[in-house]
C-alpha cells in the first residue's frame, strides 16, 4: 500500500472519532447539524477499524442520541448530491470530505475484496517478489484506486483529491513548497511512472540486465520531462535537488561529509555533469570497474571546482569506497565524524606494515608470526579506542574483515616421501588451480 493511501485511511479513522466527540459534547434532541453528525459517524460502521468502532459506540442509540432518523434524511438522495446536502446541514469541508469518502469507500470495498479473493494463492515455500499480492492483482487494485479517486474528484472537485496535512507535508518534501493543486498534479505524474517502473522491477527478479537499466533510465528521463512541463524552471530545479535519482544517490554518498546547502547544490551540479558525460547510474549502472573509476575521477575533478581544498580532502575521504562503510558505522554509533579518518589511517598504516612483514623473506617463521600478532594487537587497541569497544565489535562485522588477514598463516608440515627417502615439499597451487 502506498504512503498516501495509508495516510488517507488513518485520516478517515481520526475524522470518525472527531465526529463522535463533537456530537457527544453538543447532543440535542432536535435534528440539528450536530445530531446529524452523530448519524454520519454511526454510518461509518462499514469500516472496521478500532477508531471507527469507538465512534459507533459513543453515538449509539443506547446513549440517548437520535441517529438513524437524521442520517436517513441525508442519505435518502443520490450520492452525487450528498456533498451539497451535507454542506446545507452545516458540516465543515473536512467533515463533508470524510463522510463522502466513507460512502465512496463502501462502494469500492466489495470490489476490492473480490479482487484479493481471486488472486492465485502462492505456496508459502516458493519465492515471489510480493508474497501477499500477485502482480496481476496489484495492477487491478491500482486501477480500482484510480477509479475511486476519479469519483471523489467528481463529487468534491479539488477537495476530492486524497490529502491531509501529513500527506501535504510529505509531498512538499518531495516536490517543494507548492500549492496543493499543483502537488496533486505532480503526485499523479510521479505515481504513473512509478507503476511503470514497478512493472520492470517485478520482471527482473532482482537481476538487472542492461536493457532493464535502459528502460528505467528512459522512464526517468520521460518523467523529468513531464514534470518540467508542469513546473517553472526554478521549481523544477528545486524538485531535482530534492527527489531526482541523482540527488538520492549523492545523498547516500555524503553520509560522512555533512554538506551545507550551498555545498550540496554545487556537488549536485557536479554529479549532473558526470551523468551527462557517462550516462545515468541507475541500479548500479556503471559498466565495469573502468567505468566506475572514470566516474569517480570525473566527480573529483568536478568537486575540485566547487569545494575548498580542505573540504575537498574531506569529500575524497567521505566518498572513498573504503571509507563509506566506516562512515555509516560512525554515524550509526553517533561518534565524531573525524573517527572515520582515524579508523582509515589505522587500517592503512597497519596493512602497509603487515605487507612488509609478510614479504620479508629474511624473517624466520617464528619472527614473522610474532610481528603479525603484535600488529593485530596494536590495531585492536587503536580501533577499540577510536570506535569504543562496542563499536569495534560492530566494525569487525562491517568492514573490519582485513583484521583476520593479520593472523599468521599456519606453516605446512613437510611429509615423508614414499620409502622414507626424504621429505616432499608442500604442494603449491598455481593460478590455474593445477
Amino acid at each position: 500500500m502506498k504512503l498516501p493511501t495509508l495516510l488517507l485511511v488513518a485520516s478517515l479513522a481520526v475524522n470518525a472519532v472527531v465526529l463522535a466527540l463533537y456530537v457527544t459534547k453538543t447532543a440535542s434532541p432536535a435534528p440539528t447539524a450536530s445530531s446529524v453528525a452523530v448519524g454520519a459517524a454511526s454510518s461509518l460502521a462499514s469500516a472496521s477499524s478500532p477508531a471507527i468502532e469507538a465512534g459507533r459506540a459513543a453515538t449509539s442509540p443506547a446513549n440517548g442520541t437520535p441517529t438513524a432518523q437524521n442520517w436517513a434524511q441525508l442519505q435518502s438522495g443520490d450520492l452525487s448530491t450528498l456533498p451539497a446536502r451535507l454542506r446545507a446541514a452545516g458540516f465543515s469541508p473536512t467533515m463533508v470530505r470524510a463522510i463522502v469518502a466513507a460512502q465512496v469507500g463502501e462502494q469500492f470495498s466489495a470490489r476490492r475484496k473480490e479482487l484479493i479473493g481471486q488472486q492465485v494463492e502462492q505456496p508459502f515455500w516458493k519465492t515471489t517478489r510480493n508474497f501477499f499480492i500477485d502482480p496481476k492483482t496489484q495492477s487491478a487494485l491500482r486501477e480500482l484506486g484510480k477509479e475511486q479517486t476519479t469519483l471523489m474528484k467528481s463529487l468534491l472537485g479539488p477537495d476530492g483529491a486524497p490529502g491531509n496535512d501529513e500527506m501535504l507535508a510529505w509531498q512538499r518534501r518531495q516536490f517543494g513548497n507548492l500549492p496543493a493543486e499543483k502537488l496533486t498534479q505532480l503526485q499523479a505524474i510521479s505515481s504513473d511512472y512509478s507503476e511503470l517502473q514497478q512493472e520492470i522491477y517485478a520482471k527482473t527478479n532482482g537481476l538487472f540486465l542492461p536493457e532493464d537499466r535502459e528502460k528505467l533510465a528512459f522512464l526517468e528521463k520521460e518523467k523529468l520531462a513531464d514534470l518540467a512541463k508542469t513546473l517553472s524552471p526554478q521549481e523544477f530545479e528545486d524538485y531535482q535537488l530534492r527527489s531526482s535519482n541523482t540527488a538520492s544517490q549523492l545523498r547516500s554518498q555524503l553520509v560522512g561529509f555533512n554538506p551545507s546547502e550551498a555545498e550540496f547544490r554545487a556537488l549536485f551540479k557536479a554529479a549532473a555533469a558526470v551523468e551527462a558525460q557517462y550516462g545515468p547510474n541507475i541500479m548500479g549502472g556503471a559498466r565495469g570497474p573502468d567505468d566506475y573509476r572514470n566516474r569517480q575521477a570525473a566527480m573529483l575533478t568536478q568537486a575540485a571546482t566547487a569545494l575548498s581544498p580542505e573540504r575537498l580532502a574531506e569529500f575524497k575521504q567521505a566518498t572513498d569506497p573504503q571509507s563509506q562503510q566506516v562512515n555509516r558505522l560512525v554515524a550509526r554509533l553517533e561518534l565524531p565524524p573525524a573517527t572515520t579518518q582515524q579508523v582509515v589511517a589505522v587500517q592503512t598504516d597497519i596493512q602497509a606494515r603487515a605487507r612488509a612483514v609478510q614479504t620479508n623473506t629474511a624473517l624466520a617463521p617464528a619472527d614473522r608470526t610474532a610481528q603479525l600478532t603484535a600488529l593485530q594487537q596494536e590495531a585492536t587497541t587503536k580501533l577499540s579506542t577510536a570506535l569504543t569497544p562496542r563499536g569495534f565489535e560492530a566494525y569487525k562485522q562491517n568492514g573490519g574483515f582485513w583484521l583476520d588477514q593479520l593472523k599468521p598463516r599456519a606453516t605446512p608440515t613437510p611429509t615423508t616421501a614414499p620409502g622414507g627417502s626424504g621429505t616432499v615439499p608442500p604442494a603449491v597451487r598455481t593460478p590455474g588451480g593445477q
